[in-house]
């Protein structure tokens, strides 16, 4: 009977295949003709004076929120790694950090120590788009967040043009008019080598002492989850953290006043949380950037969502510099 059944379990296989390959055509061609638009609301933040705005808003909706998971990055492009921190911050939230939630990607057209490479903004808020919509489809669908305030939680694509995160947060609360008028905790969500350039005080030569200009950000509330970054034998970049054990030291340092004559307060600190990594975090997008520049899709396919991976194999991106240089096809 089994042998019997089996060419109809293949058809049906097919099927959901054929099914899903239509679902991801029409949604790669609806984010084909959003483009256009994607350049207009690029350039008009450009111009304007404005420091922080919302392009997109996936799952939308009117509820503003008392939490704001912030997940700021280059997306150049987003990974599972960018998928794991924002479900790993939602499933494991703190007591404190209350309802209504709200999800925030964040890409800022300066950053801090890598020049603005603007041809490639247009494509990388679709690509930013297309991971926020895998990322809302995947808390839909997984069990941990069903019937709970994630499953429908909304996910806003946003720009600014500061490069640091203590002027960002600023910037989100300071908009005019406010988007997100209930005044949020802003909860960011880095790796541990973030944390470092947060607290380096040659980032903050206008401020005696430099710390100093991180006190607006905690007197706001505001905090920062950080994710420990594990040393990985076939990445010889991440041994430049340290082992885990010293990374939770300089973390205890902070709050031991070590870093005071800074200008680090020690009651900062209880607004830093670190967690474990799981193990994609430590997916890089230069990995990922490298494998598309190679034609790796089955690679590409392991290391990003899964629209993200169709979106990178329909525009080409990368495939000329592995730098991420190359980001219009």
């Amino acid at each position: 009977m089994e042998v019997q059944h089996e060419p109809s379990i293949i058809k049906l296989q097919a099927r959901v295949l054929n099914s899903r390959a239509t679902d991801m055509a029409s949604k790669i061609a609806a984010i084909r003709g959003i483009l256009p638009d994607l350049e207009s609301a690029l350039q008009s933040f450009s111009s304007s004076p404005s420091k922080f705005r919302v392009v997109r808003t996936v799952n939308a909706s009117p509820t503003q929120p008392q939490t704001l998971y912030i997940l700021d990055s280059s997306f150049n492009p987003p990974s599972v790694a960018h998928l794991t921190l924002a479900t790993s911050a939602l499933k494991q939230h703190a007591p404190s950090e209350q309802a209504p939630y709200r999800l925030l990607l964040l890409f800022s057209t300066h950053n801090a120590d890598k020049a603005p490479s603007p041809a490639s903004f247009a494509q990388r808020i679709a690509v930013m788009t297309v991971f926020a919509e895998d990322l809302s489809k995947h808390l839909k669908s997984d069990n941990l967040t069903r019937d709970t305030d994630f499953a429908d939680i909304s996910i806003d694509i946003g720009l600014t043009k500061e490069p640091y995160y203590s002027d960002k947060s600023e910037a989100i609360t300071d908009t005019k008019p406010a988007f997100y008028t209930s005044s949020p905790i802003h909860i960011h969500l880095v790796g541990y080598d973030t944390l470092i350039r947060f607290c380096n005080p040659k980032y903050y030569p206008k401020h005696e002492p430099p710390l100093s200009a991180l006190k607006p950000f905690f007197d706001a509330g505001h905090k920062l989850r950080v994710t420990q970054r594990p040393t990985d034998p076939s990445d010889a970049s991440s041994s430049e953290f340290g082992t885990v054990e010293e990374q939770q030291r300089y973390l205890q340092r902070l709050k031991d006043g070590e870093e005071e004559k800074a200008g680090f307060l020690p009651a900062w600190g209880r607004n830093i949380d670190m967690v474990q990594a799981e193990e994609s975090v430590g997916i890089s997008s230069t990995r990922v950037r490298k494998a598309a520049k190679d034609g790796n899709w089955d690679d590409i396919g392991e290391l990003c969502t899964e629209g993200v991976a169709a979106w990178l194999k329909d525009q080409t991106l990368y495939s000329e510099d592995a730098s991420g240089k190359k980001m219009m096809s």
